[in-house]
């Protein structure tokens, strides 16, 4: 298949409208909510609650807040959030199961893990985006990449803002999944994100400028 040319991006990056057009043709993206919370809490469970039973609660915490609580505690948690519409992912569904997902939610709602900012002199962003996961039967097929792209659309139809995402620079090297929860450098740079700082050796802070759409239909992206 011969990928037609797009027009340069509002960000200039002529790779955003592509890549975002060609990672989402088998996926759809719908995001986290009521309506959505049964299919979330079939792959958790198929995952044991996803990171040793987090349920994608860690950033939603004080940092040190995960260890003082448990799984049950923790899944009925983020039952709260979802219900009170205090927690958003980008759930990638392929037909009627979803695949994989990535959180995303302005810092008051994800407080976690924010101490670097003040050592790297940086204003906290409108957005973050600071984990990803896929189904282990669905790795190498673009799932995270989907929920990035999707992950994006839904904050542009919310009004849009200053995101931020914390990848993993790989520099060609091999990781283990497990490792690369927060997305890889290459796969935030191919949506037009740029470095802004450093956390450690392979750690970065990446930002994007997104522009709010008005009218846009963020249940599928």
């Amino acid at each position: 298949m011969v990928a037609r040319r797009l027009p340069t991006s509002q960000t200039g990056n002529l790779l955003d409208g592509w890549h975002e057009e060609n990672t989402m043709a088998r996926f759809s993206v719908k995001e986290l909510g009521p309506a959505t919370w049964a299919d979330f809490v079939r792959i958790m469970e198929k995952h044991n609650g996803v990171w040793g039973g987090c349920w994608c609660v860690s950033f939603h915490l004080p940092s040190g807040g995960l260890k003082r609580t448990t799984a049950r505690s923790r899944r009925a948690f983020k039952e709260k959030l979802v219900q009170a519409n205090r927690s958003h992912s980008a759930l990638v569904y392929d037909g009627a199961d979803v695949v994989g997902w990535c959180q995303f939610g302005p810092p008051v709602e994800l407080p976690g893990r924010l101490s670097g900012y003040g050592r790297l002199g940086l204003d906290l962003p409108d957005w973050r985006i600071p984990c990803f996961f896929v189904d282990r039967d669905r790795r190498r097929e673009g799932v995270a990449e989907a929920a990035l792209a999707g992950a994006l659309r839904i904050i542009a139809a919310k009004g849009g803002g200053r995101v931020d995402g914390y990848p993993v620079a790989t520099r060609g090297k091999a990781y283990s999944s497990s490792f690369l929860w927060g997305g890889t450098e290459s796969m935030f740079a191919e949506t037009g994100f740029r470095q802004v700082g450093r956390l450690g050796t392979s750690k970065l802070v990446v930002r994007k400028a997104v522009r709010g759409r008005k009218g846009a239909k963020p249940s599928r992206a």
